[in-house]
């Protein structure tokens, strides 16, 4: 590797952005923290660090690379590893780098600038409406100073110092952009997360670590968010990790298994419990309770192969076993459909998610010869996956909420499904961008359907017929989804100000499609007031599914109340989705 940072060539430029994705890394609850929705459905943070960490698992392959080889593996690993919508803004953001860098050997000031600028434009490129006072703008004015700064011939580190203060500026202009930022008093999420990733690149080509103090972290932060004390902020209102989640364990022959022993006990910890990390030989065998099972298999995959790997979610385990002691009492209320308790014969607690060598699930579920068109969907909920099964879903992508599948899960997803032409239904706003990603790599095989709700994909669903062709389906299913109001009750992560309400940790926000209806202290409340703004205009037919956390007669007693106030039909079935206590729709 070249030990002048003036100019680096392809393992230089490996290490700035292995210095880049630990500064990130070491920050992501930071980040996270930031983002003014304050449920956790797939934060950005933990998103650009998945994404990134896929990208730095890239050039983990390669020995010796030129610069352009480097660039190039380090876009395409970002590319399929992109999360969220700020995962795949960031993995276009460094496409200009494998574009401009292609055939050449070093990289200074002027080339960087010219990368950075085509990564800019990539990326405006790739958002349909983009919105200023977000990560665009941050990067899109960091570029227009590096362009402007390496007109006169700095070296790298003084470039890319004036660089990351044009970063931070703009940083912290976007709660004055976006006045949703200003009322949460933050500054916006996505764009603190690539001041971190510059942030990374500045200090190693300082020969510094990344790996600063507690109070340079603090200090930076606050500088970066105008005076807002973000570590602070990220202290008390970090959700802290449930009882359940994923029981992930891997098995790693590691380069250094003493090291990796350590680092990975160390590492893990930040973010898991129910902690192990034992070695034997070159073997480092690894058992953690997590949210974030992703991120342990590219924490893992940095130290070595990985030859095993089996990812449990128990929240579905625990969902399955209070199910079936409440079983009796769900059969005899009349509003509960008898799958409520998980009680379809697909469904049985021997399906809880489980993942042999790959996460999240991607269960193929319609056996049979090709259809001229299949539906590939993303859901969460062994009860919610049950439901887009019966509707004729050919194979289900595990995740949307908290976890936001990647380009590269949902591409393999529409590989396996079994029609010529594939639809895919995101049923997740934070998911539409990574679903259209993987449909521009599918050769023009895979069709979006941009649902951002459960209730959207099943009314597309209900559209669905096998045996028509991709595009009239397409335009059936668009039709379908475009009238479905959605309505959704969650309990709130952090302290925050969301569209003018003040929301306090544990309160449970109403929601009405992207509208707040209501902050409640209780879960009932809030459920209440969904259901009478989604019944402004009369309505038949309110259907319920409830979450992992919800019991059955909680849902009774509401179901009757319901019944009572608005003369509605409740039907109620057991979602068994993470973070949405309801979900819910009319008819």
């Amino acid at each position: 590797m070249t030990t002048d940072r003036s100019h680096l060539d392809g393992a230089g430029f490996v290490q700035l952005v292995r210095a880049g994705h630990a500064r990130l890394k070491a920050q992501v609850d930071v980040v996270n923290a930031l983002n003014v929705f304050p449920v956790p459905d797939g934060d950005t943070g933990t998103n650009m660090e998945l994404s990134l960490a896929s990208g730095v698992s890239s050039l983990a392959t390669l020995a010796n690379p030129s610069l352009g080889q480097a660039a190039s593996a380090l876009a395409a690993g970002l590319l399929m590893g992109a999360r969220g919508n700020s995962g795949v803004i960031l993995s276009q953001l460094f496409r200009g780098f494998s574009r401009v860098l292609a055939d050449r050997e070093r990289l200074d000031a002027a080339l960087f600038a010219r990368a950075l600028q085509e990564g800019v434009d990539i990326a405006y490129r790739a958002v349909a409406k983009p919105v200023e006072g977000t990560m665009l703008t941050v990067a899109r004015e960091a570029a227009a100073t590096g362009v402007r700064e390496a007109k006169r011939n700095p070296s790298l580190p003084e470039w890319m110092a004036r660089v990351l203060q044009a970063a931070r500026d703009a940083l912290a202009k976007t709660p004055e952009q976006l006045p949703v930022l200003k009322q949460a008093g933050v500054v916006d999420s996505g764009g603190q997360g690539l001041v971190f990733i510059l942030e990374g690149f500045d200090l190693w080509l300082r020969g510094e670590t990344p790996a600063v103090t507690p109070q340079q972290i603090q200090a930076a932060a606050a500088d970066a968010a105008g005076g807002l004390d973000v570590v602070d902020f990220a202290a008390a209102h970090v959700a802290a990790e449930g009882e359940y989640g994923y029981c992930t364990e891997v098995l790693v022959r590691a380069r250094d298994a003493q090291r990796a022993e350590s680092a990975l006990r160390y590492g893990l910890a930040a973010y898991g419990n129910s902690l192990l990390v034992v070695s034997a030989g070159d073997l480092v065998k690894v058992h953690v309770h997590t949210l974030h099972p992703g991120r342990v298999l590219e924490d893992a995959l940095t130290h070595g192969d990985l030859l095993k790997v089996k990812v449990d979610n128990m929240t579905e385990q625990h969902a399955v076993i209070r199910a079936q002691a409440g079983a009796a009492d769900g059969a005899q209320h009349p509003r509960a459909f008898p799958e409520a308790a998980h009680g379809s014969d697909e469904a049985s607690s021997s399906d809880a998610v489980r993942v042999s060598e790959m996460t999240p699930v991607v269960a193929a579920t319609q056996p049979g010869p090709p259809r001229p068109s299949a539906v590939v969907a993303v859901v969460a909920g062994e009860g919610l996956q049950a439901v887009f099964r019966s509707l004729g879903v050919d194979v289900l992508v595990s995740g949307g909420q908290t976890m936001n599948p990647s380009t590269q899960e949902i591409l393999d997803a529409a590989r396996a499904a079994r029609g010529e032409q594939v639809i895919l239904l995101p049923n997740n706003k934070n998911v539409v961008l990574a679903a259209e990603q993987a449909a521009q790599m599918a050769d023009g095989r895979v069709h979006v359907i941009p649902t951002t709700s459960v209730p959207q994909g099943i009314a597309a669903m209900m559209a669905f017929l096998p045996s028509a062709s991709a595009n009239e389906n397409v335009a059936r299913m668009r039709a379908a989804m475009a009238g479905v109001r959605a309505g959704s009750v969650a309990r709130a992560a952090r302290d925050t100000v969301y569209q003018d309400r003040e929301v306090k940790e544990n309160q449970y926000l109403g929601l009405v499609d992207q509208d707040l209806v209501c902050v409640a202290d209780s879960r009932e409340q809030a459920f209440l007031d969904v259901v009478a703004k989604l019944c402004e205009d009369e309505a038949e037919l309110v259907t319920v599914f409830y979450g992992a956390d919800v019991a059955e007669d909680e849902v009774h007693r509401l179901a009757d109340v319901v019944s009572a106030r608005f003369g509605a039909e409740v039907e109620a079935k057991a979602g068994g989705q993470p973070v949405y206590d309801y979900i819910l729709s009319v008819e």
